[in-house]
């Protein structure tokens, strides 16, 4: 028999409070999410939701208290037996008692028997009367139970396809725990949330962010322990393209606490300075600030050499707009020379990007270096840029 109290780390006194912040601890720490590829740990997931729902439940944990209580009542009666032979004396005394009663008068034997034997036959009857009244009445308030439960979940499945998810989740919630006949409902429960993201991200696709940001919040709203970083990211774009820089950021920056997709993250909150603030000067810093990660980076995998070994198949995406960002800001600034070193080594790690080509061919002719200018728009040119260059390239 499994001690749920053991499986979530406390001791058979704990409180309500503690039963939950001890299951939201572990949740965290074994979730699936975490530990992808690791069935154990899904087991081990399992094991913590099966102890938390008993224990939580004020009906369920009672009976386990109670099973657990005569578990160790049993145990602790168990005795070893040891066989003791009778002495020579207690044979003489038995056999004095045998020879000193006289005669057996068997008919007075016989009614003693059959009165006992009739009593005992009254009481098993009367107490197998009341385990069955017991369990009669133990099934149907059993089955009433049941069909109330089924009621409330046939509610909140009505519910969430009308599309009030809110409701329908707090009216599952409340169903803490499920039999064995009550598979389907536990498995509606599970699957609510990855519902709605599906939901959520069909109008991201579509770009319908105002309803992505209403799911992707209920999402967040229902979970909101579970780390869900792909959705944060979605929602964090569905923000800036709704007019919402600053819902966008914090999420932004909450990665970068959470130390998840660092550079990345850096690179989205300075386009939002960008273009949403028309803060120039705040998405330099950090573009900067992604740019000395990067660094760092290339150093720790590569060494001091790093330039001379490194490919564009070894880097994720994000470090090519860092890159690209960071040669435009300079544009933008009109530090010509540093967006043309920005540029250049984008067009050194990804040789196939036109636009870097561009962004030099237009800092050039700042510079008043026109020829050098003509040949980038060539570059551009050569690797499918649709823009027009100037005349005098021509």
């Amino acid at each position: 028999m499994t001690n749920y109290y053991h499986v979530l780390g406390l001791s058979e006194d704990a409180t309500p409070a503690e039963i939950k912040s001890a299951f939201k601890r572990l949740a965290v720490k074994y979730h699936p999410d975490k530990h992808p590829g690791r069935p154990e740990m899904e087991e081990k997931f399992k094991e913590i939701n099966v102890a938390h729902q008993i224990l939580s439940d004020e009906y369920e944990k009672a009976r386990f208290d109670l099973k657990l209580k005569y578990r160790q009542f049993s145990q602790s009666q168990e005795r070893p037996y040891t066989y003791q032979p009778p002495s020579a004396n207690t044979w003489k005394n038995q056999a004095r008692r045998r020879y000193a009663s006289g005669r057996i008068d068997y008919r007075q034997n016989a009614i003693a028997t059959a009165y006992a034997f009739g009593i005992t036959f009254l009481i098993a009857l009367l107490v197998m009367t009341g385990v069955w009244i017991k369990r009669s009445y133990d099934d149907h308030l059993l089955e009433k139970r049941l069909a109330e439960r089924r009621s409330t979940y046939m509610e909140a499945k009505q519910l969430f396809e009308e599309g009030k998810y809110k409701k329908a989740f707090e009216i599952m919630t409340s169903l803490k725990f499920f039999r064995t006949e009550e598979r389907d409902m536990k498995i509606f429960k599970s699957t609510m949330l990855d519902q709605i993201i599906k939901k959520g991200d069909i109008a991201y696709r579509a770009k319908n962010y105002v309803k992505a940001i209403t799911l992707y919040e209920l999402v967040q709203e229902f979970a909101p322990d579970l780390p869900y970083y792909e959705l944060k990211q979605k929602l964090a774009e569905s923000y800036r393209q709704n007019n919402q820089p600053d819902m966008a950021i914090e999420i932004l920056e909450g990665f970068l606490v959470s130390d998840y997709e660092l550079i990345g993250s850096l690179v989205k909150i300075a386009e939002i300075e960008r273009d949403e603030r028309k803060n120039l000067n705040e998405a330099l810093d950090r573009l900067l600030t992604a740019h000395r990660l990067a660094i760092k980076r290339y150093k720790r995998f590569y060494g001091d050499g790093y330039a001379l070994v490194i490919n564009e198949k070894y880097l994720p995406k994000s470090h090519f707009y860092l890159y690209s960002n960071l040669a435009d800001m300079y544009y933008r600034l009109e530090d010509y020379e540093m967006a043309i070193k920005a540029a250049d080594w984008n067009k050194y790690v990804w040789p196939d990007s036109a636009v870097s080509y561009v962004t030099s061919a237009q800092a050039y002719e700042e510079l008043g270096r026109q020829n050098q200018a003509c040949i980038e728009y060539g570059g551009a040119k050569d690797r499918n840029w649709q823009g027009v260059s100037p005349n005098y390239c021509r």
